[in-house]
């Protein structure tokens, strides 16, 4: 230990006390007693001067040994044991290149010096390019991932989508599965029907049992859930309220597999039709009484007040003759008497047929019952007995159109009224026509014959108007008007026959399908690949042409996968879409699969076209990976295009000695290229990862001597967590574990590093596939024959604090609040406190008085801790073993000012 002059002096005197100078004092008294600053005096005296430069060299004696150790440690370590010292590292940054499009493609050459930032010695820096560069322009389209959701096999998925980022292939909404099934047979307004599905050349429909069912509106809406009857190879659903499709597209019924029901793999058809079974009675569209409209809501005259042989009463209801009837039925509501319908008349009197009888019936009886009576009344007998005997029957017929022409259908009556009728052989049950200039699909009751009375009536006022002017008696009687059919409601009801569906498409996750004109139809899939890979991660770009045969390069900032004892490849590969199939795809993976931040590089392939409907997309040219190892994915951050890795290119005399690379560029910083490059308009880094300085004497002894130790093996925990933490800066805390295997779980001959990587600002910093792979790369060869080595994840514990907190005066409360954020952050980082904590329960109370030796907090006056459940507790317990408290990020803080 080095010593001050004065320590020296204090130290002699001590020494002088205990040896006798005379009988009455010490050589302490003599040489040290007298001066106030404990010096030998007087002032000036040999003996002061000497001693005082004696303790001075004793000083410097003390300097110069205390350096021996180390110095001499340090020559035997490197001149004896030759353990040499660790050279600098570059750093590297993640550069993207813009391009004037009039000039894309630009290429940025490999050995591309690029400028930015400063090192060490306050000279700009440079970095090489370590790849060449075709840099197109290019823009991502979309990125889109499929990955398994659920407990229970066979549920639908999770898809997620980007931009924006991050994409989480294991947190996005659940995976649609669904099958449309479109026909303008389905089209309705009002009321309900019946709809009836069949599948033809299937199996497996009963899956479809625990599927919802809904259809499309004419408003682009889309109806609540339905349910479905689901018998044989037949669905039946019933379609309330109406279903329709904006103009020019197809009505549509459709069946969705909920997220709680397995996905039907196993249906399949070849064909789908669709029949109406029913339709509840609705009020047609329009009515004309031969040109004139008619208001069927209300009482209406289908002949007018005065109907003549040839007129005709229209129907238009597009929505049933429209289709392909197999029934329809017309239900007229007559008003008269008993609600019974008109029929012929008696007469020319609109007395109906069947009341004329009973009068007939009725004048024969009264005719006997006269007896001799009668020949006194005969005349007035026989004009009544005429009036109700003589019948004018009239002859309806209901027509269709067909082939240009009207068709009947159903039975001619004598009166109008319901029709109920078979319709056979036709596409559509009427072809359009118009009448009253309103084109449509409609029906006519044609009056073929007869006039319900009118032409008798007209004869009878001829007759009337003869027998008045002759004066004969008795005196005429003037003819009564005869009544016209009147009806107080018109409906049509019907049923189609089976008619195959316009369309048929499937969703399922991100794929979509639609079914061929012939073979067989699988609809739902949830695996991704014909090799039955469950899951994928499938980006889009928007490429020009010219790019084929040239390099695309493609940064992906990632949020690592963390092994956590797994840091073997995942089972996955890369695939482009040719136009009608995934093919593989040669690529430089510097990703690791979509598990870290790295560099994707391939060659575009010739024939590659734009959209894929495997994505649910008709732009962009489409590459995946596909993998059956989905939970071993990182997030995605972000995706930059035409990026390259480029390296610190250090202007030092030494460049192992140089220490600007243990200092990472911050993104932004590179400003271009040295030389401008045709085409690129700007080069600046997007991404940096540090490198490492030359090692320093402290680092060095420190690292060396504990080689000395272990000599280069892993036999004790000690010895595991020396060789990680001195061999990997990038670590910031390893703890071993014997005898555990990558479970956690107890192991022999296994041996678990639960490792915590340097990055303070990530509340919870796992270690990266990469690393966890060096780690283990790095052991293989120290570590005992038959030891088995896994890189574990801290079992980390969030916690949210909850706080009012009054701050010292004339600190404003924005500024307060901030650096209370800031300390808290700090402290709950599992790399706050040295040693790091494993295993240890963190208290309430600890941090109530962390926060109250802040210096910018007078007090604190309210405070909780919650857990990660969001309970308020005052103590948070940890895995014993591996367990870390960190910080939930969320920390509600009220901070007060005072004045």
């Amino acid at each position: 230990m080095s010593r001050t002059p004065a320590q020296v002096l204090a130290a002699m005197a001590a020494a002088g006390r205990l040896v006798a100078y005379d009988d009455a004092a010490t050589w302490a008294d003599v040489l040290f007693g007298a001066g106030p600053d404990g010096l030998p005096s007087p002032e000036g005296e040999p003996d002061r001067e000497l001693l005082a430069a004696l303790a001075g060299e004793y000083a410097l004696l003390d300097e110069h040994a205390a350096t021996l150790s180390a110095s001499t440690r340090r020559a035997w370590l490197e001149d004896v044991l030759g353990i040499g010292r660790l050279p600098a590292l570059p750093d590297r940054v993640v550069a993207h290149a813009s391009v004037d499009p009039k000039l894309a493609p630009a290429v940025v050459p490999r050995g591309t010096l690029l400028r930015g930032g400063k090192d060490a010695a306050g000279n700009e820096r440079r970095y090489r390019t370590l790849d060449a560069l075709t840099a197109h322009g290019a823009v991502l389209t979309g990125v889109r991932s499929l990955v398994p959701g659920g407990t229970a096999a066979g549920l639908p998925g999770v898809a997620a989508s980007a931009p924006d980022f991050p994409l989480r292939p294991a947190a996005g909404p659940d995976a649609p599965h669904v099958l449309r099934v479109s026909s303008p047979a389905l089209a309705f307004e009002g009321g309900d029907l019946d709809a009836v599905l069949a599948f033809t050349g299937a199996t497996g429909v009963a899956g479809l049992a625990g599927a919802v069912w809904r259809c499309s509106r004419a408003d682009g809406t889309v109806s609540p859930t339905l349910t479905g009857t689901v018998a044989g190879s037949s669905v039946t659903v019933t379609l309330p309220s109406g279903c329709g499709a904006p103009e020019g597209t197809s009505p549509w019924l459709e069946c969705v597999v909920p997220p709680t029901v397995p996905v039907p793999e196993d249906l399949s058809f070849t064909g789908v039709t669709v029949r109406i079974a029913r339709r509840s009675p609705y009020v047609p569209e329009a009515a004309f009484y031969n040109d004139g409209a008619v208001d069927v809501t209300k009482e209406f005259q289908p002949y007018g007040a005065v109907a003549k042989r040839g007129d005709a009463f229209y129907v238009r209801s597009d929505e049933a003759f429209g289709k392909k009837l197999a029934t329809v039925d017309i239900l007229v509501t007559i008003l008269q008497e008993g609600g019974a319908p008109l029929s012929a008349s008696a007469g020319g009197s609109g007395i109906p047929d069947r009341i004329a009888k009973k009068l007939q019936d009725n004048l024969r009886r009264m005719r006997s019952a006269a007896g001799e009576k009668y020949p006194s009344i005969a005349d007035e007998w026989e004009s009544v007995y005429g009036a109700v005997s003589e019948t004018s029957t009239p002859t309806v017929r209901w027509q269709r159109r067909v082939g240009s022409g009207w068709t009947d259908f159903g039975t001619a009556s004598s009166s109008f009224g319901t029709v109920s009728a078979t319709i056979a052989g036709s596409a559509v049950a009427s072809e359009p026509f118009a009448v009253s200039g309103q084109a449509g699909h409609y029906v006519r009751a044609f009056l073929a014959a007869g006039d319900f009375g009118w032409t008798a009536y007209q004869q009878d006022v001829a007759d009337f108007a003869t027998q008045a002017v002759a004066g004969t008696t008795p005196t005429p009687t003037m003819p009564v008007v005869p009544v016209p059919p009147i009806a107080s409601e018109l409906t049509v009801r019907y049923t189609t026959s089976p008619v195959a569906a316009s369309r048929v498409e499937a969703r399922s996750g991100w794929r979509r399908q639609v079914q061929p004109a012939t073979g067989t139809f699988r609809p739902f899939r949830r695996a991704v690949s014909a090799t039955g890979a469950p899951a994928m991660v499938a980006l889009g770009l928007d490429l020009p042409d010219a790019a084929v045969g040239s390099s695309v390069s493609l940064w992906f900032e990632i949020d690592s996968a963390a092994p956590c004892g797994s840091s073997e490849p995942v089972a996955a590969s890369w695939q482009w879409w040719d136009g009608s199939a995934w093919a593989e795809l040669a690529v430089a993976d510097g990703t690791g699969r979509l598990r870290e931040s790295g560099l994707l590089r391939f060659v575009v392939p010739a024939g590659w076209p734009p959209g894929c409907p495997d994505t649910a997309a008709a732009t962009g040219r489409w590459i995946r990976l596909v993998t059956d190892q989905p939970d071993r994915l990182g997030d995605v951050r972000d995706l930059v295009l035409d990026a390259v890795v480029a390296e610190f290119v250090s202007a030092a005399a030494e460049p192992a000695l140089d220490p600007s690379s243990a200092t990472a560029l911050p993104p932004g910083t590179v400003k271009g290229a040295l030389t401008p490059i045709r085409g690129v308009k700007k080069v600046t880094n997007v991404a940096s990862v540090r490198g490492r300085g030359p090692e320093q004497d402290h680092d060095y002894l420190e690292r060396a001597s504990a080689r000395t130790r272990h000599r280069g093996r892993a036999l004790t925990p000690w010895d595991y967590e020396q060789l990680v933490a001195l061999s990997f800066p990038e670590v910031a805390a390893v703890l071993c574990l014997p005898h555990t295997d990558r479970t956690g779980a107890a192991a022999p001959g296994s041996v678990g590093l639960v490792v915590v990587p340097d990055r303070p600002l990530d509340p919870r910093p796992r270690p990266s596939v990469s690393l966890s792979g060096r780690v283990v790369d790095a052991l293989g060869p120290l570590r005992p024959m038959g030891a088995a080595v896994h890189v574990l994840c801290p079992e980390y514990v969030p916690v949210t604090v909850v706080a009012e907190i009054t701050l010292r005066r004339g600190i404003a409360a924005l500024t307060g609040k901030e650096a209370v954020i800031s300390a808290l952050e700090a402290v709950l980082h599992p790399t706050g406190t040295t040693p790091v904590r494993w295993g240890r329960p963190l208290y309430a109370s600890t941090l109530v008085a962390f926060l109250e030796r802040l210096p910018v907090v007078d007090v604190v006056t309210s405070f909780a801790l919650h857990d990660a459940g969001g309970a308020a507790v005052e103590q948070v317990a940890v895995d014993p073993c591996r367990g870390l408290y960190c910080s939930g990020t969320d920390h509600r803080l009220t901070c007060e000012e005072q004045l």
